[in-house]
């Protein structure tokens, strides 16, 4: 799909697990001396540290109760808190454990051990609160607040009201603590950012809380909702004007962090070299594919606008029912499903799932959006807008059935707190974009080969994305030769080869989606090695997906011995 590069910057920087998490106002939580004799209660003790010290990723899994209203401290003082609690965190999980211990256990203890050190990685050696602005929007992300009907409205605005008023406290630390010259595609980025708050926070939430039935809540809402604005835009204009003018070209990891990068958000010690021959061969392979299906007169076609949403409907109907016909993987009980249009406010992204979060309600509503052309666009260019139907298949396959929704489903009934709570961007994304292949390798959408064409469009702008992260942080490679990759050896436009090749600069890690798939991949032919005839590909994916979303290295020994059992 073909979007601008702040949909791409705000969809991606709103997930989660990409997110980099703060200090709570009140400061991490107090806990007490370690006890060798509950060494469980210990390690739940620092989970909810962990969680409650981030409301923001917090809010997201669903603990409204636990962090709605609140925001992080982001004092110098309070994030050099949040460090020391990181680190003493770090050196605790280390020292845990016996071997007595279940494998659970030892699996909640990883993943706690991997966030802790990648949110110090991102605090520490990468500093991004003291270059990247980016870093405070949970100051102003009111979404949680609005997308899902986990509460009445009024409810949910008393919530809000609490955030804006805590965040207005707090906004007045970001230029102390922003130290330029910045790295110029954080600035640039972030600038798009802040005025899309600001216009978001002017308009569209504007348009929700004057739903708001009690009268003196909805002026307060309003009024610390308008002043929260200002602040978005002041912010903007001070990166535009003063920060802009002297940032550098200092985004660049180099090979050591880089290196590092892989170990704490992937669990990787892998020479680089290895890991960019794995990148290429995926790339070469889905290239010469690609190529063929081309040299053989297929091309793509679209639907019409006005027919998107119903046909995504009928996608995601067919993939769901091709999944039982197949039995390619158990789908547990499912709450509410709808396809609708995205609404005005989210219409930065052309399509995406926005799902309850593991500990929200099961009966809430999740919902797949899709952005439809703008009805003020010239015909020509509301054609062009519309996604091809390969690659709607391919995305509709992504975010529903069986990719986001469907792991999401499994997320929800992961063994411990810890699996639900914590996860990797690789097995996400890389989950989601493992199914694209998976599905027309079995057969879904085989009267077409445009679907297939679709289906290996995508993979080539994920491969690229791959093996330019490498090139750029590790290997000197410029952005014009970034770009070339994209549009000739990964056949993007010229646009979109130029917005990915940008993102490169501000997201290293986004090489997960073809590093998760291919993981997975690897996996399963290693099971059917192992198991021979008994392989059973439902029972490989029911494993895989039985621990929420762990990088693959940290569950792959356990699969294959749950699948031998």
């Amino acid at each position: 799909m073909k979007v601008s590069l702040r949909s791409q910057v705000v969809a991606l920087l709103a997930a989660s697990m990409l997110g980099v998490t703060g200090c709570p106002s009140q400061g991490p939580r107090e806990s007490r001396s370690p006890s060798k004799s509950d060494p469980q209660t210990r390690f739940d003790q620092l989970l909810d540290a962990y969680i409650d010290d981030s409301p923001a990723e917090c809010r997201a899994l669903g603990l409204h109760d636990r962090c709605d209203g609140r925001v992080a401290d982001y004092s110098e003082a309070g994030i050099n808190k949040r460090v020391a609690f990181l680190k003493a965190a770090d050196q605790e999980l280390a020292a845990m454990g016996s071997p007595s211990d279940d494998e659970d256990r030892r699996l909640d203890r990883k993943l706690l051990s991997l966030s802790v050190r990648q949110e110090l990685f991102r605090l520490v050696d990468l500093e991004l609160w003291r270059r990247r602005p980016q870093f405070y929007d949970e100051l102003f992300a009111l979404d949680p607040y609005l997308l899902r009907d986990y509460a009445p409205l009024d409810v949910r605005a008393a919530a809000l009201l609490k955030h804006v008023e805590a965040a207005l406290v707090q906004i007045p630390h970001i230029r102390v603590n922003l130290r330029g010259p910045m790295p110029r595609a954080f600035v640039e980025t972030d600038i798009g950012i802040y005025e899309g708050y600001r216009d978001y926070l002017r308009g569209d939430v504007v348009k929700v809380l004057d739903k708001v039935s009690d009268a003196q809540l909805r002026e307060k809402a309003l009024t610390a909702v308008r002043k929260l604005s200002d602040e978005a835009d002041a912010l903007a204009r001070h990166l535009k004007e003063v920060e802009l003018p002297r940032a550098d070209d200092s985004h660049v990891l180099g090979v050591d962090r880089f290196k590092k990068l892989l170990q704490v958000q992937e669990a990787l010690d892998v020479d680089l070299a290895t890991f960019e021959a794995q990148a290429e061969e995926d790339l070469q392979r889905n290239k010469k594919a690609f190529e063929a299906l081309v040299a053989k007169g297929v091309t793509p076609s679209r639907p019409e606008g006005k027919k998107l949403l119903d046909v995504a409907r009928k996608l995601t109907a067919d993939s769901r029912a091709f999944i039982l016909s197949k039995d390619l993987v158990t789908i547990p009980e499912e709450g509410k499903f709808v396809v609708e249009e995205t609404p005005p406010f989210m219409q930065w992204n052309s399509a995406f799932l926005n799902g309850p979060g593991p500990f929200d309600r099961p009966e809430l509503t999740a919902y797949y959006y899709i952005t439809l052309p703008d009805p003020s666009w010239d015909k020509k260019k509301q054609e062009e807008y519309v996604m091809p139907f390969g690659t709607l298949l391919a995305t509709s396959v992504h975010e529903v059935f069986p990719g986001h929704y469907l792991q999401g489903l499994w997320a929800r009934r992961a063994p411990t707190r810890a699996q639900r709570m914590l996860g990797s961007y690789s097995f996400i994304e890389g989950w989601a974009h493992y199914t694209e292949q998976l599905m027309i390798e079995e057969g879904f959408g085989a009267e077409d080969p445009q679907n297939a064409l679709g289906q290996l469009g995508d993979a080539l702008l994920r491969n690229c994305r791959f093996v330019v992260s490498i090139g750029l942080h590790t290997k000197g490679m410029s952005l014009a030769e970034a770009e070339r990759r994209f549009a000739e050896d990964c056949k993007q436009d010229a646009a979109t080869a130029r917005q990915q090749a940008f993102r490169g600069t501000f997201d290293p890690g986004y090489f997960a989606y073809t590093l998760g798939k291919v993981q997975i991949l690897q996996l399963r032919e290693e099971a059917k090695k192992k198991l021979g005839p008994k392989f059973d590909l439902k029972k490989f994916h029911d494993a895989v997906l039985s621990h929420g979303s762990p990088p693959i290295p940290t569950i792959h020994d356990r699969v294959l011995d749950d699948l031998a059992r």
